[in-house]
């Protein structure tokens, strides 16, 4: 094996990109160690709804109950393991196995067999149900952890979950469902979204209405392993070459929550504590009752989240971004990327900050599954999958010996340090057991 860099502290060298064998133990040891967001919940409304998740070479299969609530399968049938459902989604009565047609109720229970006196072993009907899941519902997500030890959904989100709960996301509509599979490793793309390094360089637009400037970011690190992000929303960044003209994404919010941009020019750094005020002042006529327990910051600044290990959820007043990356089931140079986007209903008007807002339906958007390259993934997403398949083609270089952290990039130590220590604990326990 490779060095692949399992110390306390991470070394970030290429091989953990492209490495097979650090892919297997990320299988192995983290992956099928924490929680991970398998569906919007809003897909299954009904008892007998279901969708299902490929993580890797894992399946799982999410099913609302009668009671409502959802339950978690591993997606295999107990007889010989043939793969029990192949559609992303569906609604059904009941799960028959294509292959000898053993039946599984909603719950998972075996309820008929072929042939059930001639079982050496007893008839397994009731015995042989599917192998369930650790599976929660919070925050409009369906969660599962295939560790039958595992944490509580909430110790896992620690203080991720205290921000998350402002934003009422059980009641907005997810109106943009995209994938794709990414010629990447999944830490590429997880690296990107822990540092800001990179905006003012691959995201120059963000400096119009973020201040992208880390000397006035906050960046906090949870012992979760999770990270979050704070950046001023609704003024334009110090570096910029204007920072107080009011530009055209800055007019276009004032304008959207009552105020007048002409009243700001010269002073364009005084209007984020201005639209603050008035999203609490007409936010709950617009629908936005949530928006009286979120903070001053909450209602203009995106506050970005790195969930470890794959996810990064981008949330703001009105709407909330998730993308994730999660392995390709056998190429380590390729994974799966995912972008949704939910929005709050409020009066109907679809609010993205520093745009225009758009009255639109508020209707759940189908799955799309995309190829990369022939079709945009989004404008901001597209700027830094480009970048993370260009790191992919450099961790195939010699050249490369490992990456040169600035502190503001402290967050990506943090994740490859957490990645180690679960590879550790996972190996320690494999050994303590031989």
């Amino acid at each position: 094996m490779s060095n692949l860099g399992l110390g306390v502290q991470a070394d970030i060298t290429r091989d953990r990109y492209i490495s097979t064998d650090f892919m297997q133990l990320e299988a192995d040891h983290v992956w099928a160690k924490v929680w991970n967001i398998g569906a919007w919940a809003a897909e299954i409304p009904d008892p007998g709804d279901y969708v299902t998740h490929q993580l890797g070479l894992d399946s799982i299969l999410m099913v609302r109950q009668q009671d409502g609530a959802v339950k978690a399968f591993h997606n295999v049938c107990t007889h010989r393991g043939n793969r029990l459902v192949y559609a992303d989604i569906g609604t059904s009565e009941q799960f028959n196995c294509s292959y000898h047609g053993w039946q599984f109720a909603l719950d998972g229970e075996l309820t008929w067999v072929q042939d059930a006196e001639d079982f050496p072993r007893g008839n397994p009907c009731g015995v042989l149900n599917l192998p369930e899941i650790q599976c929660e519902v919070w925050a409009g997500f369906v969660w599962y952890n295939m560790d039958a030890d595992c944490e509580p959904l909430a110790d896992f989100l620690g203080e991720i979950k205290d921000v998350l709960d402002r934003y009422d996301m059980d009641n907005m509509v997810r109106i943009n469902y995209m994938v794709a599979e990414v010629p990447c490793n999944w830490k590429s793309i997880h690296d990107n979204f822990c540092e800001s390094y990179h905006l003012p360089t691959t995201h120059p637009e963000l400096s119009e209405f973020f201040d992208d400037d880390y000397k006035n970011t906050i960046f906090e690190l949870y012992d979760t392993g999770h990270n979050l992000m704070k950046m001023k929303g609704a003024v334009p960044s110090k570096r910029d070459d204007a920072p107080d003209a009011v530009n055209e994404p800055l007019a276009a919010e004032l304008t959207e929550w009552g105020l007048n941009p002409e009243d700001f020019e010269g002073r364009a750094g005084e209007a984020r504590a201005e639209i603050q005020q008035q999203k609490r002042a007409m936010g709950v006529a617009r629908g936005y009752a949530y928006f009286e327990k979120m903070f001053d910051e909450q209602l203009t600044d995106p506050f970005h989240m790195n969930l470890f290990p794959g996810t990064s959820i981008t949330a703001q007043a009105t709407t909330v971004g998730m993308q994730r990356a999660e392995p390709h089931p056998t190429d380590p140079n390729k994974c799966i990327y995912e972008n949704w986007t939910m929005v709050a209903p409020g009066d109907g008007i679809v609010r993205i900050p520093n745009t225009p807002g758009v009255e639109q339906p508020m209707v759940e958007a189908d799955r799309e599954e995309v190829i990369y390259g022939q079709t945009s993934l989004g404008f901001i997403p597209d700027q830094d999958l480009q970048v993370a398949c260009g790191q992919q083609l450099g961790f195939q270089s010699r050249g490369f010996e490992g990456a040169y952290l600035t502190g503001q990039e402290s967050r990506i130590q943090q994740f490859h340090d957490r990645i180690n220590a679960f590879i550790q604990s996972g190996l320690d326990a494999v050994k303590a057991a031989e």
